[in-house]
């Protein structure tokens, strides 16, 4: 890791042409251990790898070259990680195929693909060059009803925004390097506002926020949200509080799993980020539950395996064990403190 000195931009780089092919795959396993897995799928020894990212305050910014690789992220990774965040990302070279939770994805070069990192992953990629562009959720939500029907989305080299949309991470990776602060944090912000605003036309089966009055689903999503501790929280006092039919609320909902389906995923997820937040770790895992308005923690653990494959305590620990390891004190390791910036990312 490159601390900033002057004005210049923080800066993480791995490239094998300053260690073997075994060490750059270590190091690059640790740098985005929150993100995936990584599997090389050729003799490691052989291994080629260069990275160059940086950190703008508010977003991270990679560019990736690397042999073949395989990339996972089962749902006991995204819920210990915390990270509630979308990845962008562009193919310059090679490509992948996969799967985003129950979507088959395919990628080549010159495509764009977005995953939401709250849901698993896992794709098989040759070897491949790519510009990485990793936004809190937070940013989207002016923009976009759904946000998770971005996962897995690929926009085909082909499609006119996904031109343009390159075209802006390729000319954004050139200049980064020459950038100051102040320049990086001004072109956070413009590089935010064209990803959520290009993005929020290409979700499938729900329309882009439209102006500044609310849709149906941006209204119950709001209230949902704030009441989410409330364990009473269910369609009938949804549609009561709303002035809302129920047929209405359920026919709102129905692209997206149901009304059901989606108090209980929000709860999770918020449930999730809280467990893997270091500023809870002294609050107790039924505490959490009551919080994001579970009934009871035996009724939150089983929801939280059974949607993460992993219990509570367990997904905590494992945050726990990444914050608190001894290069955690020191910052003795450069990809660690990589990976913990990817934590601390916020709007």
């Amino acid at each position: 890791m490159q601390q900033p000195s002057g004005d210049s931009l923080p800066t993480f780089r791995i490239s094998t042409d300053s260690m073997t092919g075994p060490d750059a795959l270590t190091a690059f396993g640790q740098s985005v251990q929150d993100v995936f897995s990584l599997t090389c799928l050729g003799d490691p020894e052989c291994y080629r790898l260069d990275v160059a990212a940086w950190h703008l305050g508010t977003i991270m910014v990679g560019w990736f070259r690397s042999s073949a690789l395989a990339f996972d992220r089962d749902a006991a990774l995204a819920a210990a990680s915390g990270l509630d965040h979308l990845l962008v990302q562009l193919y310059v070279g090679g490509g992948f195929t996969g799967s985003a939770a129950d979507r088959s994805v395919t990628v080549r070069a010159g495509d764009i693909v977005i995953f939401d990192l709250i849901h698993g992953l896992r794709t098989r990629a040759s070897d491949f060059s790519n510009i990485s562009v990793l936004v809190p959720r937070a940013f989207f939500a002016p923009t976009l009803q759904d946000i998770s029907r971005l996962h897995g989305l690929v926009l085909p080299a082909d499609n006119p925004l996904a031109a343009m949309l390159g075209s802006y991470m390729t000319s954004l990776v050139d200049r980064l390097p020459s950038l100051g602060v102040a320049d990086g944090q001004l072109a956070a912000r413009s590089t935010v506002a064209l990803v959520t605003t290009m993005l929020a036309g290409q979700a499938p089966g729900l329309p882009p926020v439209m102006g500044i009055t609310p849709s149906p689903f941006q209204r119950v999503s709001r209230e949902i949200d704030r009441r989410l501790g409330d364990a009473r929280l269910d369609p009938a006092s949804l549609a009561c509080d709303l002035a809302m039919s129920r047929a209405t609320l359920y026919r709102t909902f129905q692209p997206v799993g149901g009304i059901a389906d989606h108090i209980r995923r929000r709860r999770l997820a918020v449930a999730a980020i809280a467990l893997s937040d270091p500023g809870n770790r002294r609050r107790k895992v039924g505490e959490i539950a009551l919080d994001c308005g579970f009934a009871t923690e035996s009724a939150f653990g089983r929801a939280f395996k059974k949607a993460f494959g992993i219990s509570p305590g367990k997904a905590r620990q494992r945050s726990l064990d990444f914050w608190y390891a001894p290069d955690a004190r020191d910052h003795g390791d450069a990809s660690l403190d990589f990976a913990r910036w990817m934590r601390m990312l916020h709007s």
